[in-house]
This record gives structure tokens, C-alpha cells and sequence, in this order.
């Protein structure tokens, strides 16, 4: 791995003197350990001109690296980045000032994505969601007006809570079941986050196949469940209905007819093709044992 240009930690620009150690190097290759080359010497001017051409490129191509960067990037390369953002200089605006505006620095901003983005990446998560509730009243699950619900499974509380406090505006509602704490500069913020509790769900499905319009015989009930297992994607709050499970199955199969499920949740069992009810602050979690395909 080379020293020099695009690295880990960035971009290294070889230096000078470097570029012409390396140029005297390949001359005595070339000429052998005789060949003069003092600064003085003809073949040493030639050399300090070259590596003083090679220099420049380095530094044109760090320019052209660190022009991507807005925390790098000058003048109107800057202009070039905020204009992603849709963005244009101020008359006041001096190239310190315009990048704090291009990178939101100091600011915190609700964008869901973001918040989504930051949480989801941290060690430990294995799941998270963010809730908004942007009307003016309780919404259907519980959250008031004006509130934002981020419910995540795993992860380090401390960590998520710096998170957090990237995009989160005091003031704004934060709603859920745990608390946890940041301290930032002798400041303390209280957030708290939604830890869903991890609803073990049995299901057992029963279905109908047959031979599709070209003949070709029906799936396995493994290969069902399998499918079925993989596309059943569940937030907090999600339940497990009659039509969730039949639109999965029937979308992959066309020699697949989903005749009835019956699920179970706590040791109870639920009617037959009904919704296996699950709370916000829940998450129903099926495992590959949980379900059972009957195929009649």
C-alpha cells in the first residue's frame, strides 16, 4: 500500500524532497554512482525543475481532493458544494461562515432520515425506527402533538443519546419508555427512547397449492415459510394480520392460496385469521420454529 496519495486518513502529498531523491535515484540508476547532480550542476538544475513540476501536481491533485470536502474545499469550489444543497453565498459571507452553514455545524436538525441513519449505525443496534407525530393532538399511538419517537432495539444508551442530541432541538417532545442521559460541556439533556419489548409470536399458516398455469408444480412448505420469514419486515406496533400474511405469500407464489393463519401470542391463542394484536411499545419477533406452514 502506497504512502502517498488517497490513504486511510485522506490525502498525503509527497513532499519535495522526496520527489527528488527519487529523481536522482533513478539517474544513478541509469548513469551509475558517478553521475553529478549537485545543485550547482547542470543535471541538478534539470532535477530541481522537475521535481518542482511533479510537486505541483501533488498539489493540484490534494487540491482536487480536498475540493470534494466542505470542511476543506475554498472559493468557488465551496460555492460548487452548497449548491447540492441548493444553497448560495451571503455577501458577508466569508468561506469559515458559508461551510458552518453548508455542514449544519452547531445546529441540530429533525431530518428523518438522519436521525434514522445515525442510530441505525451505531454497535449494537439491531433495530430502530423514528416515530413523528406532527399534528397538534395524541396520534393512535399514544404520542402527543408535535412529538418525535425513536425506538430502537440494542445499542449503548450513552452512545445513542449523543446521537440524539445531533438532531434534536431543545424543547422538542421526545416520547418513550426509557431515559437516558447526555452530558455535553457540563450540560445535561434528558431524552428518553422507546425500547420495544420483544413479543415471541407462533403462527401457523395453512394454505392451498397447486400446479401454476405452465405446470410447474408448487413450492415446499420449507421454501414458503422461508419466504414468508424473509419478507415479513416488523416495526414496533406492527400487527400480524390475515392480509399481511396472505398478500406476501400469494405476491411470490402464484400457485400458492392462503386459506386461514392462526396466531398465538403469550401462550393465548387468537380466532381464526385474526390479527395477532401487537402494542407500539411492542415488536413481534417470529423465529423460523414459531412458524408452521400446513399445506392442504
Amino acid at each position: 500500500m502506497t504512502d502517498y496519495g488517497v490513504v486511510s486518513t485522506g490525502f498525503s502529498r509527497k513532499p519535495l524532497s522526496l520527489i527528488l531523491a527519487e529523481i536522482e535515484a533513478a539517474l544513478i540508476t541509469e548513469f551509475g554512482p558517478g553521475v553529478i547532480q549537485t545543485p550547482q550542476s547542470p543535471l541538478g538544475q534539470i532535477n530541481g525543475i522537475f521535481a518542482e513540476a511533479v510537486a505541483k501536481e501533488w498539489e493540484n491533485a490534494e487540491d482536487i481532493y480536498q475540493s470534494y470536502d466542505p470542511d476543506q474545499a475554498e472559493g468557488t469550489r465551496l460555492d460548487t458544494l452548497a449548491s447540492i444543497r441548493l444553497m448560495s453565498r451571503a455577501s458577508a459571507d466569508t468561506d469559515a461562515t458559508f461551510r458552518r452553514a453548508i455542514t449544519n455545524q452547531g445546529q441540530a436538525r429533525i431530518d428523518l432520515q438522519d436521525i434514522s441513519r445515525a442510530i441505525a449505525q451505531l454497535d449494537g443496534v439491531s433495530y430502530s425506527h423514528v416515530w413523528v407525530n406532527d399534528t397538534d393532538a395524541m396520534d393512535a399511538n399514544g404520542m402527543p402533538g408535535g412529538s418525535i419517537c425513536i425506538a430502537v432495539t440494542g445499542g449503548d444508551d450513552n452512545e445513542i443519546a449523543q446521537a440524539i442530541r445531533r438532531y434534536i432541538v431543545p424543547g422538542v417532545t421526545v416520547f418513550g419508555t426509557t431515559s437516558i442521559e447526555s452530558v455535553i460541556d457540563g450540560y445535561c439533556r434528558t431524552f428518553r427512547i422507546l425500547r420495544p419489548i420483544d413479543v415471541p409470536v407462533d403462527l401457523v399458516v395453512t394454505v392451498r397449492t397447486f400446479k401454476d398455469a405452465m405446470g410447474c408444480p408448487p413450492p415446499s412448505a420449507s421454501a414458503i415459510k422461508s419466504s414468508l420469514l424473509s419478507s415479513l419486515y416488523l416495526l414496533n406496533g406492527d400487527d400480524i394480520s390475515y392480509y399481511r400474511v396472505r398478500s406476501i405469500i400469494e405476491s411470490m407464489f402464484s400457485n400458492v392460496e392462503v386459506v386461514s393463519i392462526l396466531g398465538m401470542r403469550d401462550g393465548i391463542d387468537q380466532a381464526l385469521n385474526a390479527a395477532v394484536d401487537i402494542a407500539f411499545i411492542e415488536r413481534a419477533s417470529l423465529s423460523s420454529e414459531d412458524v408452521t406452514i400446513v399445506v392442504t
